[in-house]
């Protein structure tokens, strides 16, 4: 994306429009299921909002942070398909939410996008085994069976896998903090 620092005008060419849909749409798509709780509903809408930024990717002058302006528009959305499906809306559905609950989903899905893409570094084998292990929840036993490896290789890869994202992660307090809860309550 290019940005012109004097008129804060942001030109969205095809090449930074198509880097900007692969980095945003699965976090845009996440935080919109948690309001419309439907994923086929959830991605039209997302894909709607995409759709847009594109068709009017030359009328965005006045736009200052372009994920601020997608994380707006697909609530809105959201929030106009629920007001349209919907004869009564539940109290739950996120009319009432403040927007510290809605920064609260937006952090949430950026925290988890960068431990994604942090995973995604570590080697096949050590992956692996972190996500039967940590994210699947699976016993040493059943991961070592599954891989025809030993459960002291599984203890081991496991490990190595904690250690190179710590590593990874050591300028990025938050993530230590989210990483570690991961661990300790085993949830991702």
């Amino acid at each position: 994306m290019i940005i012109n620092p004097q008129a804060k005008h942001i030109k969205i060419t095809p090449s930074s429009y198509r880097e900007i849909f692969y980095n945003l749409y699965p976090r845009l798509l996440s935080f919109c299921i948690k309001y419309v709780k439907d994923p086929f509903a959830a991605e039209e809408i997302v894909e709607e909002c995409m759709l847009y930024l594109w068709e009017r990717k030359n009328d965005l002058a006045e736009v200052m942070d372009l994920k601020s302006y997608l994380y707006t528009m697909v609530r809105n959305k959201a929030y106009a398909y629920l007001k349209k499906n919907s004869k009564v809306v539940s109290l739950d559905s996120g009319f009432g939410e403040s927007v510290s609950q809605e920064d609260e989903y937006i952090i949430e899905e950026e925290v988890h996008a960068t431990l994604i893409a942090a995973l995604n570094t570590l080697p096949e084998k050590c992956r692996r085994v972190f996500e039967l292990s940590c994210l699947e929840g699976l016993k040493y036993k059943d991961i070592a069976e599954d891989m025809g490896i030993s459960v002291n290789t599984v203890k081991s890869q496991r490990s190595r896998a904690i250690e190179l994202l710590k590593t990874q992660l050591k300028d990025n307090p938050l993530l230590l903090i989210y990483l570690s809860m991961m661990l300790k309550n085993q949830i991702f």
